[in-house]
């Protein structure tokens, strides 16, 4: 990795009288402090000052780096001495620093492309040749290098020659798709779309919403029932403990999450009303006399996205104990949330009742020992087995391929502990159909979210998380799809539960044949 600057040091004024003084500055900068830091043998990979010019109140200057005390960070290492120097002598101050010009090159073996690179913001342009990438980047100010945006630019660059199953595959000892457990055959009681009966019953209506769907009164019982009969069967088992997670999650523990990094488009994004009478006023006399919502306004009105609604279920537990300090003896903490809605953005891939945008979940988080951890994953996915035995349906379990938490850690070049299998994922068989609807998402986080929210054992000893998701809307869908909507196929301690609820008669609803 090779870093070429070309920058600028602004001084308060001119002060020719100082060259010699800046020159026998620079000199000893490379001998220390442009030195410290890099491990002895790799001096090579530091800051180098390739050449410099005094003109006028401006330091012109040229620097090279490796790996170790790149360029950038070099060129603000010399700030505040410099000003040191200048200050008490020549009554000079240092204004600030620029990067007029700065390029990265890097070593990319087999790579001939990288999508999205030039996009990236402060990159001028890029390319790949001869097994090498050349990024340059657009100018940038003193601010933009405290921010580090140029080593996120790098770190996101290495991000982008891997895919997110190299990772997983990286850090998963198992093969990803791996199945991993299977039923037993069992005979399916319905061959056709469970959708599209549910519709021609009555038992749900499509709402305006893309992805959204009003579930009636058969289809609520039958939730009703599932989700009391898996919290029996799995939940209380294992010691869990009700809470209410808020639903409404602020951008900052998203991004601490790494959720922000993984899956951007793949949330809903809310802004409260800014304080703005006018526009308002405004927007409820438009309303009034066109009749349209006038989106001009709105946007307008709103506040830039402060939050999103709820896509994991989970992000409320690392909240919760941010910056905490637990005992090991203590362990484990155990919690699970059933209270409401979560909310992901399929774009396209929204359909039916399997694949919506508002679904319902029973979410269990753990903080634990590592062993514990990945023990307590392990009985949520047995008892899961058990449950669906007992409901006799048809399944199977395989190594996930898309644990969420790892895409966030692409770019990453920190140590993050991770278990060997980081995600297990529960499906049921699904008629006619190779792959099946996932309806358990079961993961051990190893220290990702330990670290991300910075939450301490008292005697420093290895704690990590762990999640299971237990998708209800999907069991319901896989459950209908094997043993369809005639309830004497059912289980009995299901059915009992269902039998009797009826819809409403409504005269143009549902459809008759």
């Amino acid at each position: 990795m090779k870093f070429k600057l070309k920058g600028i040091i602004k001084l308060s004024k001119e002060v020719p009288e100082a060259e010699k003084d800046i020159e026998e500055f620079l000199k000893e900068a490379e001998k220390d402090l442009l030195r410290r830091g890099v491990p002895e043998g790799q001096e090579d990979e530091a800051s180098h000052v390739k050449s410099w010019e005094l003109s006028g109140d401006t330091l012109k200057i040229e620097m090279e780096s490796g790996r170790r005390v790149r360029a950038h960070d070099g060129l603000l290492r010399l700030r505040k001495p410099l000003g040191q120097l200048l200050g008490p002598r020549y009554r000079v101050g240092v204004r600030g620093v620029k990067v007029e010009d700065y390029t990265l090159e890097m070593d990319a073996p087999g790579v001939s492309e990288i999508p999205g690179l030039r996009e990236l913001p402060f990159v001028e342009d890029a390319d790949i040749s001869e097994n090498t990438i050349r990024v340059r980047f657009q100018p940038l100010d003193e601010s933009d290098l405290r921010k580090h945006v140029v080593d996120r630019v790098v770190k996101h660059a290495l991000g982008l020659v891997e895919s997110s199953q190299d990772l997983t595959t990286r850090v998963t000892r198992a093969t990803p798709g791996e199945i991993v457990a299977r039923s037993e055959k069992r005979e399916f009681f319905f061959d056709g779309d469970p959708t599209e009966e549910a519709m021609r019953l009555g038992w749900v209506k499509k709402f305006p919403g893309r992805g959204q769907w009003f579930y009636g009164p058969q289809i609520t019982a039958l939730h009703r029932a599932l989700e009391e009969f898996l919290i029996e069967r799995i939940v209380k088992p294992l010691g869990f403990v009700e809470c209410l997670f808020p639903k409404l999650i602020p951008l900052d523990v998203m991004n601490r999450m790494r959720y922000l990094e993984g899956l951007p488009e793949g949330m809903y994004y809310c802004s409260a009303p800014s304080r703005d009478p006018e526009t308002f006023e405004e927007f409820k006399n438009q309303l009034i006399i066109n009749r349209d919502v006038p989106m001009d306004l709105l946007k307008r009105g709103l506040k830039d996205p402060g939050y999103v609604i709820a896509p994991a279920q989970c992000e409320p537990f690392y909240q919760f104990l941010s910056h905490e300090v637990v005992n090991l003896d203590d362990l484990p903490i155990k919690f699970f949330d059933r209270s409401g809605w979560t909310y992901r953005w399929e774009a396209g891939g929204a359909k039916g009742l399997d694949r919506v945008h508002e679904f319902q979940r029973i979410e269990l988080v753990w903080l634990a020992s590592p062993r514990d951890t990945e023990e307590i994953r392990d009985r949520t996915v047995e008892l899961s087995y058990d449950a669906a035995d007992e409901l006799e349906l048809e399944w199977y379990t395989e190594v996930g391929d898309d644990p969420f938490y790892l895409e966030g850690r692409r770019v990453e070049e920190r140590g993050i502990e991770f278990p060997d299998v980081p995600k297990y994922e529960m499906r049921l068989s699904l008629p006619g159909q190779e792959k099946g609807v996932a309806v358990v998402s079961a993961n051990v986080h190893g220290t990702h979210f330990i670290e991300g929210f910075s939450i301490r054992e008292a005697r420093n000893m290895n704690i990590w998380t762990g999640c299971t998701g237990i998708g209800l809307s999907r069991w319901i869908y896989g459950f209908l799809a094997q043993k369809g909507f005639e309830t004497d196929k059912w289980p009995e301690f299901i059915r009992e539960r269902v039998e009797g609820v009826e819809a409403p008669r409504i005269v143009t609803w549902p459809g008759r044949d």
